[in-house]
Order: structure tokens, then C-alpha cells, then sequence
């Protein structure tokens, strides 16, 4: 063979090479090295090679110490011209285990290392997976680290799959925390270039790189199931053009999951400079809005009237929204609603009602059980978390109704009903210990296993505790907030809330697990269940958007001036952001700051109240649709479209929020809502508050106004019913309003 022909095929092999997918871990361990400045080439959406800084790109670092955090500022200057090209950060874990813990902020939980499968749309799991014990947690195909020891692993994202640009990961062997905080992405060309986010291990598993690269390239693009072509590519460069990257990075010891989710609530806003949220539109008018959804959401038919949550005349039992969406509208205290709400009860309790006490998932408007999403591939199954909805909401508003001086209006028959459930609700405990993520309606068996799919029964049980009278109740929702917490909380995710996915990680359940344990805790007065509900409310952060991000300008979010700061997402395979938690106000948020005056809790519900209104069209609907993430509806809000549980849950943020929320032994004042109040007087007579209303509606805004005796009592439910503190103001106007002490 002649040298030329052997030259020839060493370059084809070489090619060859590089176009398999390089590695991003250290090929030699650099001694006392913090991180890696690396240049990287790509052949379309194909790392091929990856190279320590220094040939194509002059990299240059600022390193800066502030508030227990390392602030690294990257320069990187390209030598030369170059196609396909780009520069990454890389900080590396030597000493590392598949036992630690991952977390990519509405992307990654525990590095995602669940069983996958492949699965349609709402479909549930095959049928040779139910009534299994021993099957493992479930998921459609996402990035995950590779729960097979050995093999490859490795995961990317774009920072437009996140809620935060953040990776954050627990060395449990080291009780080491870490986290990495960096920007959106690079300014390049008059638009935003994504950072992506990668973490590859070792298939041993002893080391770990944890990389930002600018602009982020992903191997395969992430969607609502599976993975498609990826559209990213490497830039073009000209000699001397600049990539800018900077990480916050902070490292604390840490003993534990909530530890890690504590540390980043402090710092998950401190890297970018957020925008304050915008005034848009005040909560009284969201009320009105979303209540006019709401009815004209009610069915009336030949035999029977009732509220509808969904976009059909069918009655969903829990989420989404089904006998939820009426206790906003009981709260409205008037004689029509409650007309229409003891219509939707006299229908709903008695029917769909399995042996066991349980409900099956949807009642049709004929009177009958429809089988749909799982329960149709899966006859007699029902979504463990729809159960768990319908106690507590259904105690709440009988609670609700005997606050309001109307027990009468509560029939025997809904209180068996109830009762009924909440019987099922122990029985099955007693059986099984769990409640799994399906339930068997007619036996009360589990039908599919994990998840926290119950977690809303801990707190539907400890509310029929008192309102039954049965010390029983609390005893169970004792035990399984105790196992919930064990298991997944300390694992570091929740799930089993969404019955149109698998058994991804959900925000749905954290907040449902957050407002169990601050019922526990109202219940109680044990402090334990408060620290217990800020873990979980610190997870709940997570899945809640912390930044501006930087839409491109064509997206109809963008040319809105949209800010989706607190726009929450649903769960890792449903990757949108929407307005506000489904199906909640999320008043366990402000139930935490104030029991604890951690402004934290309260800047997170106020985000998410802002965001909300974001999501208000002109004509008044709403979707569940407040997206970035180029997975799903890429900046857009839905126009044209309604989805019942956002009209929902803003009626309860508007309801069950104080609009304003004074200390008057404190001088302080917070604003939930659309408005800018201020203490311009404050003694032990009297506080004074002036009230602007920057928005284009009028506002009727609700104050809250209490002391240190008064805060440390349990808020409980339905407590905007004494709120009669009430300021009007005019749109554009500024008001001046006497709290007498």
C-alpha cells in the first residue's frame, strides 16, 4: 500500500474519531485544578473535539469571593477565524458516586436514574406493570444519568430547559454541597445563545465533570416524549471575537437533601440580577375574570347541572381541577353560586363511587364513568392523587360553609361520601403502607406503586381529623408525612402527580406534600412539620422560574415584554411553565413567612401571583401555557385558549392572598399584590399605608394586618373570610388607608 493511500485512511480513521462523541471528563487529572477552560469543535450538533484552552481560544479568568460564593468571570478570545466552534467551563468531582445526589432545577432530579420506557401521551403504564410491588420508578425517555453502572453517562440541557441555570449536586460520602449558578447565555448576533448544561460521569462512577458550555450544544434535543434531532450548533468566529461565561459557584457542607434545596432557596436569585415583576393587573380584577371563566364553565342538562373543569361536559374528580373550581366560588358568599355548587355536589358525591370508598377518575355528564388517559387502557384503576384532592378540598369547603354560617346547606349524604373516602384513605394504609400512584377503586389495593402521588391526602386526612372528630385520621396523616418525607423528600424529588405522564418528578406534588405538612403543623403546633414543609417549599422553588429569560424577539412573549419570573413548570417530561401551582394558591408559601418572616417564601409566592397575570389574555381566558423551553409552545401564552385549572387557581391565589400583609408591631409591610404600598405612620394606635395602583383596573386590595400575638397563632383555612380590611384604589390613583390596631 502506498504511503499516500495510508495517509489517506489514517485521516478517514481520524475523522472518524472525532466524529464519535468525545468525552468531557479530564483525559489526565489536573493536580489543584478548580476547573477546565476548554475550546470545543463540533461537526453539526456532535461534540468531536475537546481540548483544554489555549490553541484556538486565549481563555483568561477573574475570580472574586462574595458572600461565602466564588464569582468566576471566563474570557475566552478566539485566535483565529473558525466555523462550528465554541468554549466551555468544566468543574470537575473526582471522588464521586452514582449514590450522590444531581438536580438540575424542573429538568433533573437525582440525575433522573429511573427505569424508561416508551410510552404515549396519557396512556399510563403497560398493563404487564401493574399490581407489581417490586417495579421500579417509571419514566418516558428524558435526560437522565445512567442508572446501569458501567455504561455511559452523561446528560445535557439547554439553560431553556430550566427554571434556574443552575446545577446543584450533593457528594454524600464528602457532605459536600455544590452549586453552579450562571447566566441565560451569550449575546451573539443580536440574539441569546442558550449555555448548556452537561454532567458526565466515569462509567465507574468515581468521577464526575460538571460543565457550562457557551453556546450549548446538545447531542439530541429533549421534547414532550423522547428526543428529536437537535437544531444546536457551534458558532461561527471571527479572530478576536470574545465568549464571556460566568458561574457563581458555591461549596458548604452538607449532610443532606434538604440541606442542599435550603442553600440554593438562599442563593438561586443572586447570580442574575433579577427584574422586579411586573404590576399588571391587581388581584380583584383576576377574581372577577377567572370567575366569569368559571361560569361559564357550569353544564346545565336535561338531568343534571355542575361545574366542569376541563374543556368538555365531563366532571373530573380532582385534578384538574374537578370539585375544586367550586370552592372559590362558595367563597363568593352569594346565593347563585351556592345554588350551583350544591348542584355540582348533589352530582358528583354519590356517583363514580367505587366499594373500596374511592372515585373513579371522571364522571361523564350522562351520569356514568368515563374511562380516560391510564384508566382507559387500565379499566378500574384510579389516580391515587385525584382521591387525595377530592378529601381535602371537599373538608376544606365544608369547613368553608360552617364558617360562613350555612351548615345547613351540607347534606348528610356529602358527609358519608367523604367520610367514606377518608375510610379508604386509612384502609388501604393499614394494608399496604403506601398509597402508591394508582389505586384499585373497588378493592383499595395499590395498582402501581412509588411516587407521592397521596401526598394531599396527609393534609385532607389531618382537616377530617378535626372535622370528623377521629384522632384516627391524624394518626395515619402522621405516619405517611413521615414516610413521604423519608422517601422522597430526602431523595430529593416528588412525583406521581400528573396523570397525563409516568411517574416523572412533579411540582404538583411538591406543593401538595408543602401544604400537607403545614396542615400537619397547624394541626399540631409541632415545630418539626414547619421545618418540614420549608424543605419542601424549597423544593417547590425549584420548579419555579427564578430569571428573565431572554425570549427571541418574534415570540409573542417577548413582544409582550413578558416576564415569566414565577411561572412554575410541571414536571420534567411536561416541560412549560404556567401561571401558578396545579390546583393551588399556594397559600402554604405564605402560611411559612408568616410563621417564619423569611421573605423568601414570600418573594416566591409573590413571583408566582405576578406571573399568573402574565398569562391573562385580552379577553380575559387563560392557558397553562407561560413557555420558554423549546420543548413545548416556545414563547407563547396560549392566545386563543382556555385551561380550567389556571382560571382555578387564580381565583384562590386572589382569594386566599392578602393583597397586603402588615406587622404592626414591626413597621413592615408586604405587597402580594398589583400595587405599591408603603407605612408612612406607624404607632400603637394607628398604621397608615399609602396605596398606589400603577395598573389599568381599578383594585380592591385586601389587607392582612396583625402583631406578634397574632402571627403566632395558626392562620387554618378559610381565613380570608375575617379579612375585612379592604382598600379601593383607582386605576393610576394613590390612596392614603387607616389601620386601626
Amino acid at each position: 500500500m502506498s504511503m499516500k493511500k495510508i495517509g489517506f485512511l489514517a485521516a478517514l480513521l481520524f475523522t472518524g474519531l472525532l466524529c464519535e462523541a468525545q468525552s468531557w471528563l479530564p483525559a489526565i487529572r489536573e493536580a489543584k485544578s478548580s476547573c477546565r477552560l476548554l475550546e470545543c469543535t463540533y461537526q453539526d450538533s456532535k461534540l468531536v473535539n475537546c481540548t483544554t484552552a489555549g490553541s484556538a481560544w486565549q481563555a483568561d479568568r477573574q475570580v472574586t469571593e462574595r458572600d461565602g460564593s466564588t464569582v468566576y468571570t471566563f474570557t475566552f478570545t478566539a485566535q483565529r477565524d473558525m466555523e462550528n466552534a465554541g468554549v466551555a467551563v468544566a468543574f470537575d468531582e473526582p471522588g464521586w458516586s452514582s449514590d450522590n445526589y444531581v438536580m438540575i432545577p424542573a429538568s433533573v432530579y437525582n440525575g433522573n436514574r429511573q427505569r424508561i420506557v416508551n410510552r404515549n401521551y396519557a396512556t399510563g403504564l403497560d398493563k404487564t406493570d401493574y399490581y407489581r410491588k417490586d417495579l421500579a420508578l417509571t419514566s418516558n425517555p428524558i435526560p437522565q444519568l445512567s442508572p446501569e453502572f458501567g455504561a455511559e453517562s452523561r446528560l445535557e440541557v439547554l439553560v431553556n430547559n430550566t427554571t434556574t441555570p443552575a446545577m446543584v449536586y450533593l457528594n454524600r460520602a464528602q457532605d459536600k454541597g455544590t452549586i453552579l449558578l450562571t447566566d441565560q447565555g451569550i449575546d451573539w448576533n443580536g440574539q441569546v445563545l442558550d449555555h448548556g448544561l452537561i454532567v458526565e460521569e466515569s462509567r465507574d462512577r468515581s468521577e464526575a465533570s460538571f460543565v457550562i458550555s457557551a453556546p450549548g450544544v446538545r447531542e439530541k434535543k429533549p421534547e414532550f416524549i423522547g428526543f428529536s434531532k437537535s437544531p444546536d450548533r457551534g458558532v461561527s468566529v471571527k479572530k478576536g471575537d470574545k465568549i464571556v461565561v460566568s458561574v457563581t459557584k458555591i461549596d458548604f457542607l452538607c449532610k443532606d437533601v434538604p440541606a442542599l434545596l435550603d442553600k440554593f432557596m438562599q442563593y438561586r436569585k443572586t447570580h442574575i440580577q433579577c427584574a422586579e415583576p411586573r404590576n399588571l393587573m391587581p388581584m380583584s380584577e383576576v377574581l372577577a375574570r377567572m370567575v366569569k371563566n368559571i361560569d361559564e364553565r357550569y353544564y346545565t342538562g336535561g338531568q343534571w347541572e355542575f361545574y366542569c373543569p376541563e374543556n368538555a361536559d365531563w366532571m373530573s374528580y380532582g385534578w384538574i381541577g374537578g370539585l375544586m373550581n367550586t370552592y372559590p366560588m362558595l367563597g363568593l358568599g352569594d346565593a347563585e353560586h351556592e345554588r350551583r355548587v350544591v348542584n355540582t355536589f348533589d352530582f358528583a358525591l354519590p356517583r363514580a363511587k367505587g366499594k373500596s370508598g374511592y372515585y373513579y377518575d371522571v364522571l361523564g355528564s350522562d351520569g356514568n364513568v368515563l374511562y380516560r388517559d391510564a384508566a382507559a387502557q387500565q379499566k378500574g384503576i384510579g389516580l391515587t392523587r385525584k382521591n387525595a384532592d377530592i378529601l381535602y378540598w371537599m373538608v376544606k369547603q365544608f369547613m368553608l360553609l360552617e364558617s360562613q354560617g350555612k351548615q345547613a346547606v351540607i347534606r348528610p349524604m356529602w358527609k358519608e361520601q367523604v367520610r367514606l373516602l377518608a375510610d379508604a384513605f386509612v384502609n388501604t394504609w393499614k394494608k399496604h403502607h403506601t398509597w402508591g400512584n394508582y389505586i384499585d377503586v373497588e378493592s383499595g389495593d395499590i395498582a402501581v406503586y412509588n411516587t407521592t402521588g397521596g401526598a394531599m391526602a396527609v393534609a385532607g386526612l389531618a382537616l377530617a381529623s378535626r372535622y370528623f372528630e377521629c384522632p384516627e385520621y391524624l394518626q395515619v396523616a402522621r405516619e405517611a408525612a413521615a414516610d413521604y418525607y423519608a422517601g422522597f423528600a430526602l431523595t430529593g424529588f416528588t412525583s406521581g402527580g400528573c396523570g397525563d405522564i409516568l411517574q416523572n418528578a412533579d411540582s404538583e406534588t411538591s406543593i401538595a406534600l408543602t401544604t400537607s405538612l403545614i396542615t400537619l403543623y397547624e394541626t399540631t403546633g409541632e415545630a418539626v412539620y414547619l421545618k418540614q414543609a420549608k424543605d419542601l417549599a424549597n423544593l417547590c422553588a425549584t420548579w419555579t422560574v427564578s430569571f428573565f429569560y431572554r425570549l427571541p424577539e418574534s415570540t409573542p412573549l417577548a413582544k409582550l415584554g413578558a416576564n415569566l419570573t414565577g411561572a412554575v413548570w410541571a414536571s420534567t417530561q411536561n416541560k412549560h411553565g404556567a401561571p401558578g401551582f396545579c390546583t393551588q394558591s399556594g397559600d402554604a408559601l405564605f402560611k411559612i413567612y408568616r410563621a417564619t418572616g423569611d421573605k423568601l417564601y414570600a418573594d416566591l409566592l409573590r413571583d408566582v401571583i405576578h406571573a399568573h397575570a402574565e398569562g391573562v389574555q385580552p379577553n380575559g381566558k387563560i392557558t397553562e401555557r407561560l413557555t420558554y423551553c423549546d420543548a413545548d409552545s416556545r414563547g407563547s401564552r396560549g392566545d386563543g385558549g382556555k385551561t380550567g385549572w389556571n382560571e382555578t387557581n387564580g381565583a384562590m391565589m386572589a382569594m386566599e392572598i392578602p393583597g397586603i400583609y402588615v406587622r404592626t408591631d414591626l413597621q413592615q409591610v408586604y405587597v402580594f399584590d398589583h400595587v405599591v404600598a408603603e407605612i408612612v405612620k406607624q404607632d400603637k394606635r394607628e398604621t397608615v399605608l399609602k396605596v398606589t395602583n400603577p395598573t389599568a383596573y381599578d383594585a380592591v386590595v385586601t389587607v392582612l394586618a396583625e402583631n406578634a400575638g397574632q402571627a403566632a397563632r395558626p392562620l387554618g383555612d378559610n381565613a380570608f373570610l375575617t379579612w375585612n380590611e379592604k382598600v379601593k384604589v383607582k386605576a393610576g390613583k394613590t390612596v392614603t388607608y387607616k389601620i386601626r390596631h
